[in-house]
């Protein structure tokens, strides 16, 4: 369902709704001495009672699946759905609110954001029975090399472990974003990854059969095609409501909208153009618009003089070529909307792209023919590639054709969905030439300033960009522990990238998923399954049932 927005508290304020009917985490005696900066992580629901695992949800996945995925020591901003399955954090977005209690009963921060801590909830185990302990936290930090690996180690002073439940993190500097790429979003060093495990059967053993804390258990996959899941009934918070998930790559729409018609699946994911209409019209099915995230385009490579994207002129020309609203009339039947910046509207400190904060982008294919010819491309030129999200590739033919009108001629280059991610993850690096555009879109729960980091500045892990201007203000953004400044200077980047035509918006994605009347609760109380906010995928596994 769309999710409400929530507001940003004058302090650290790591801010959360609440649902499903908890209290926030009980007082306990303070980690740190001295003064701690305010925190609002909200606590854990737990069942009141057990309950049996029952049932099998059949689920099909949009696109490939990388085994890759299922270690978070590698973690590379894709397919968290399968952390929430096999691993757990230490807090994690949830329903409750964007930071939430998990494997931790107690999160602290000291007011100069030189040390964070942690105490565990009392005899965790992993799912082979081995206790989790914070010698687990250390070691899965110690070892992480996935995105944002970089300010995660640079910044860490040392890790103290007081005892098997208490952890201090000390820093070299302030650390004001610890918080933010600790979440179990931002990276995935907040995965708690089984040291004893990982050791005996290495990186590609882990990949292979994994193992975690999570609600459900690894049983085997076929790698790229399905992956089978069964109900841990130990796991601390809740026994799982269902007992066996099977999680299907299917790549194409028409066999996934079959699927749900013949009640082989159960749950589908990306359904979209006119396959969406015959959702929609369905009275066995019943569907969630799931707001997620703007499509937006990237210029990898742009800021080269050789590039026909190095000049502002063309990039905008790009922009004015689109038509925004036959895409969202094609693409999602009307539910989607034209936007006009690149980070969800349900993120932390960020411009609206609906006309409230930033324009809505203008159709105008005679203005961008106006452009080009200004630029020196009267003709317009060929480019390498167009690089679209697998598997939109009707969409990205509709994008493609509105560039040709205008003399921008290219072919697309269609990767599925683990290459492509790899990709797109090393920013500039993963894409040589300076002659693509990249479709993207980046659902994430967090800041805009965790977005910015990643994608937007000199340096950074998958950066499509380094403008001096933009670095001159996230110099100041880092400097700066004022969380207003802070939040001030982050709306003042999103402007200087929407400005200057360095990723282009097209619109907002409603990634709608679909499920049959086998998926409780009936009716229109199956929404709840998407509260978490700003999530792609319909998180926490454990609260979902269906009948037996």
């Amino acid at each position: 369902m769309v999710k409400n927005a929530f507001a940003i508290l004058s302090m650290l304020t790591l801010t959360c709704g609440v649902a499903w009917g908890q209290s926030a985490a009980p007082a306990a005696k303070p980690i740190l001495s001295g003064p701690l900066a305010k925190l609002d992580i909200k606590d854990a629901q737990t069942a009141a009672s057990r309950g049996t695992p029952k049932g099998t949800l059949n689920i099909a996945l949009h696109f490939g699946i990388d085994p890759g995925w299922f270690d978070p020591l590698g973690y590379y901003g894709a397919a968290h759905q399968f952390y929430y399955l096999v691993h757990d954090a230490l807090i994690k977005p949830m329903p409750q609110g964007e930071f939430t209690y998990s494997l931790a009963e107690r999160a602290e921060m000291s007011a100069d954001f030189r040390r964070a801590a942690f105490r565990l909830r009392p005899n965790l185990k992993f799912q082979d029975g081995h206790p989790l302990t914070t010698a687990d936290v250390k070691w899965t930090y110690e070892n992480y090399r996935g995105l944002n690996f970089k300010p995660l180690q640079d910044k860490l002073e040392n890790i103290q472990i007081v005892d098997d439940r208490t952890i201090v993190f000390h820093f070299k500097a302030p650390f004001v974003e610890f918080f933010d790429l600790y979440n179990g979003y931002g990276s995935g060093i907040g995965w708690i990854v089984p040291r004893h495990y990982y050791e005996r059967v290495g990186k590609d053993g882990f990949k292979a059969r994994p193992m975690g804390a999570g609600p459900f258990k690894f049983v085997s996959q076929e790698a790229g095609v399905q992956v089978s899941f069964e109900a841990w009934d130990q796991y601390w918070r809740r026994a799982p409501g269902v007992k066996t998930i099977n999680v299907k790559a299917i790549r194409d729409l028409a066999a996934r909208m079959a699927g749900l018609e013949t009640g082989e699946l159960d749950v589908a994911y990306g359904m979209t153009g006119k396959l969406l209409q015959r959702v929609m019209a369905d009275p066995k099915l019943r569907w969630d618009p799931n707001f997620t995230a703007p499509w937006h385009l990237v210029f990898p490579g742009y800021n080269e003089s050789a590039s026909p994207f190095h000049d502002q002129r063309v990039r905008q020309a790009v922009s004015l070529a689109i038509n925004r609203a036959f895409l969202v009339k094609q693409e999602t039947q009307g539910i989607g909307k034209p936007w006009g910046n690149w980070i969800s509207h349900e993120t932390r400190d960020a411009l609206r792209g609906d006309g409230t904060d930033l324009p809505v982008p203008a159709y105008d294919p005679a203005k961008a023919k106006q452009l080009l010819a200004e630029a020196g491309y009267p003709n317009g030129f060929d480019f390498d590639w167009y690089v679209p999200f697998a598997p939109y590739y009707d969409m990205a033919e509709r994008v493609l054709n509105d560039l040709r009108a205008v003399g921008l001629r290219s072919k697309l280059q269609m990767l599925d969905a683990p290459a492509y991610m790899a990709q797109t993850s090393k920013g500039r690096k993963g894409f040589p030439g300076n002659r693509t555009i990249v479709q993207r879109i980046d659902p994430r729960p967090g800041g805009a300033k965790e977005l910015i980091r990643l994608y937007a500045v000199c340096g950074g892990q998958a950066s499509y960009m380094c403008e001096p201007r933009i670095e001159s203000l996230w110099t100041r953004h880092e400097a700066s522990i004022d969380v207003a400044e802070r939040d001030r200077l982050s709306k003042e980047i999103q402007r200087v990238i929407i400005d200057g035509y360095y990723l282009v918006p097209l619109y907002l994605q409603p990634f709608v998923h679909a499920v049959t009347q086998k998926v409780l609760p009936e009716g229109e109380a199956v929404h709840r399954y998407w509260d978490t906010l700003n999530a792609p995928f319909p998180w926490p596994w454990e609260v979902w049932e269906v009948r037996g």
